[in-house]
């Protein structure tokens, strides 16, 4: 029995005075069948129980009453029509018949003889334990030493790596300018030379095909080398040298 079932608050001080039921079978008039009508009494057996004899008979509706005398609530328990045999139960209807016994239990109204009147609700206060905050226990639990050192090395490493990475673009900007520098005096000396040549073709003359005697006469019979020609010589063999080592 339940507030379902009831339609009202199965509360202590509800009393059931009686039944009423209705239902309709479904058979054949040869078959066996046999319905029950019955509610369980907590503890064991029923607060009542009602059977029909359907044997021979064509089904049909039945309406009817269980009178009983006030049973507390509490003696109810589940409620049931059943059939036996051979058909079917149609268009059920059963409804319990009740009183309220407000005074059953005093404390369901202060009206009440025995009324007795409750305890002031004392409100729950958490107190806070620190000590079982997870985030207080991550801050304050051991440090593992070797997963301090593994991540010290791996940032030691990174600032390697990128230190190493700006060496790296710092030489990779040095080679590039060298080489453009490198470049730009091979262009230099290629133009100038290539303007020597074009010069050297403005002057160039043609020599009649004439035959010239020796007019030079040496006064002394040893020739004094030219110093100043030694010295220019040695300043074009460094030069050459210079222009081929822009080649290499």
């Amino acid at each position: 029995m339940d507030t379902g079932t009831l339609g009202v608050n199965a509360e202590e001080g509800l009393d059931i005075s009686g039944v009423l039921y209705n239902y309709t079978t479904v058979k054949n008039v040869v078959d066996d069948f046999t319905v029950t009508i019955e509610n369980d009494k907590v503890g064991g057996g029923y607060v009542f129980q009602e059977k029909h004899d359907w044997d021979g008979q064509y089904g049909g509706t039945v309406q009817n009453v269980i009178p009983l005398p006030y049973t507390p609530i509490e003696q109810f328990g589940d409620g049931r029509i059943r059939g036996t045999g051979t058909g079917s139960i149609e268009d059920v209807t059963i409804l319990y018949m009740y009183r309220w016994d407000l005074c059953r239990n005093a404390q369901n109204d202060e009206s009440c003889p025995n009324y007795i009147p409750p305890l002031p609700v004392i409100p729950v206060i958490e107190i806070y334990d620190a000590l079982d905050d997870e985030f207080v226990e991550q801050a304050t639990e051991k440090s593992d030493d070797k997963l301090l050192d593994k991540e010290e090395e791996e940032r030691e490493t990174e600032e390697e790596d990128e230190e190493k990475e700006r060496l790296e673009i710092a030489l990779a900007s040095t080679g590039n300018a060298l080489t453009i520098a490198n470049a730009s005096s091979q262009a230099a000396i290629l133009k100038a030379m290539n303007l020597v040549a074009n010069i050297n073709s403005y002057y160039t003359a043609k020599i009649p095909s004439t035959t010239y005697r020796d007019t030079v006469v040496l006064q002394d019979k040893d020739i004094v080398d030219n110093r100043l020609v030694f010295r220019s010589l040695s300043q074009d063999q460094l030069h050459n040298e210079m222009i081929q080592e822009q080649y290499k």
